[in-house]
This record gives C-alpha cells, structure tokens and sequence, in this order.
C-alpha cells in the first residue's frame, strides 16, 4: 500500500530535457515526464489511452505534443488528447495529470487528488542546491 497523499521526487531537474520524454514508475504507477519550450514540466500516466503503450516511448512535437509511437493518437501539455489520425477531432480522450513543481534541483509529483496538491508541505531541501 502507497501513500498518495504526498510529495515523491520524480527525477533530477536536468535529466528532464527539451523534446525527451521520460518514464518513472512512482508508488506503483507508470508515469511520463517531459519538458515544455516553455519551461514547464508536465506529467501524466504513461499508457496511451487506445492501446496503452508507452507514451516514454514516444515523441515530442515542435509544439509540445506528445505523440503515442503505436497509433499516433498525440496529447497535449496537459493530458487532452488533439489528434487522432484519421479521424475527426477526438472527444474527451484524456489521461489522468499528476501536479508537478520543480524546486532545489528536483522536480516533484503530487500521487494524490490534484485538489490536494499544496506545494508549502515540499519539505525543504534547499542546501542540496
């Protein structure tokens, strides 16, 4: 049994890269990690909702979508699926999100309800930076 109610270091701010996505299995759940142009890091569960595949395995777009390597199906930043090839646009496909903050060198995620996320109950790690 898990805890989901709290803060779990998901990666080394560094190894979360421009265009690279990245798979982390945290309290028993696969997860995938990437880097925005932006800046920001988004995360959400790493199986494609069609087929379940990876989507680690996948690709980042241009225009930070993440694109399944199976069928194409590709998301958005925030888990919304915008393409589904060679149908119409797709309608409430979506994968569930985890609350993401970077701080000290760390990049964190919040297991729980996203309601719950309070970045203040991050203990304070700053001496590692």
């Amino acid at each position: 049994m898990f805890v989901r109610n709290s803060w779990y270091v998901a990666a080394w701010s560094e190894e979360i890269g421009h265009r690279q996505p990245l798979a982390r299995m945290i309290v028993g759940e696969p997860i995938v990690l990437f880097r925005t142009t932006k800046g920001t890091i988004s995360a959400f569960e790493d199986r494609c909702a069609h087929r379940r595949m990876p989507l680690s395995l996948g690709r980042i777009t241009e225009d930070d979508k993440l694109v399944c390597p199976y069928h194409g199906l590709t998301y958005d930043e925030r888990g919304v699926c915008v393409l589904v090839p060679g149908q119409a646009a797709p309608a409430n496909i979506c994968l569930r999100t985890f609350p993401v903050v970077e701080r000290a060198g760390l990049v964190w995620i919040w297991m729980g309800a996203a309601e719950d996320a309070d970045p203040s109950k991050i203990f304070d790690v700053s001496w590692l930076g």
